[in-house]
């Protein structure tokens, strides 16, 4: 009888393991949760506190002819830096070249719980504008990033689908990089933004986008982004924090590209005048600098 109940537990064991082995491709992560958890893991990674900067937006025709440039005064501050729960990213540029542009600005700001704040000067208007609506999808100063591609992102706003590792080049180098795709959660914000989709090739262990495409709401591809050069920057943690230095964004319906480029970049100590309370409407037409 010992005999026959020591086969019996035998027979269950084995059973059991048969259900497991049957049910575990069931358990597996799927492409939905792998996005999020690549997404939330880079949403973690260390940030700058304070950080000056020189920006300039090189605008080309489809025939490839530069335009003009676009050059501009640009500082950042983000509250509550270590904690990537609570933060909240600001940036306010003064323009100051060429002639035509010279004292127009932009200002966004995160807003806890909310939708980002976003406005721009022109100095032909003589008032500030505030973004909004469908004012995401509009040209940000005559170039290919739209006001949407330009202000902060918060990623309880997007759906993401891990779609493949892939590996790219980037200047000589062969790098890993996780292709995924981002749509929003909100219809409304879709609209406003103008597109349905992105797809994106970014490096997990620095957060850097290398390359993009970004689909219009009829799922034609519209944009196409890539990395041109990054800078890696220490916080006031001691932490490296890596940042996008140049990047180069073609309208692929249009034919015209920007090409967007950052210099003398000061953050830490360096950046010590930069104060939490410039980043507001007031500060467009007030000096900052």
């Amino acid at each position: 009888m010992k005999g026959k109940v020591n086969i019996f537990k035998k027979g269950i064991a084995l059973l059991a393991l048969a259900c497991l082995t049957i049910t575990s491709p069931l358990l597996a992560e799927t492409p939905e949760e792998k996005g999020q958890k690549i997404m939330e893991k880079i949403d973690a990674f260390p940030a700058l506190e304070k950080m000056i900067a020189e920006t300039v937006l090189h605008i080309y025709d489809a025939q490839g002819k530069k335009l003009f440039s676009k050059k501009s005064r640009t500082a950042s501050y983000t509250e509550n830096f270590r904690d990537h729960k609570k933060r909240l990213r600001r940036s306010l540029s003064y323009f100051f070249s060429p002639a035509d542009d010279k004292g127009n600005g932009a200002l966004m700001t995160e807003i806890e719980g909310d939708d980002d704040d976003q406005w721009l000067y022109l100095k032909g208007l003589r008032k500030p504008k505030r973004v909004l609506g469908s004012d995401k999808s509009s040209s940000f100063m005559g170039s290919d990033f739209s006001n949407g591609d330009v202000a902060a992102r918060d990623i309880a706003d997007y759906n993401y689908k891990w779609l493949a590792t892939e590996k790219i080049k980037f200047k000589k180098k062969t790098l890993t990089v996780e292709k995924i795709e981002t749509t929003f959660k909100s219809k409304q914000q879709s609209s406003d933004y103008g597109y349905s989709k992105t797809v994106t090739w970014i490096h997990a262990k620095s957060g850097l986008p290398f390359k993009s495409e970004t689909y219009n709401l009829n799922g034609q591809l519209s944009k196409t982004s890539r990395l041109r050069s990054f800078a890696v920057k220490k916080n006031r943690d001691g932490k490296k924090v890596y940042m996008p230095t140049g990047l180069e964004m073609k309208n692929v319906i249009k034919g015209t590209k920007t090409v967007m480029g950052m210099k003398n970049i000061k953050t830490g100590k360096k950046a010590a005048k930069i104060k939490p309370g410039i980043f507001k409407v007031d500060y467009l037409t007030r000096r900052w600098w």
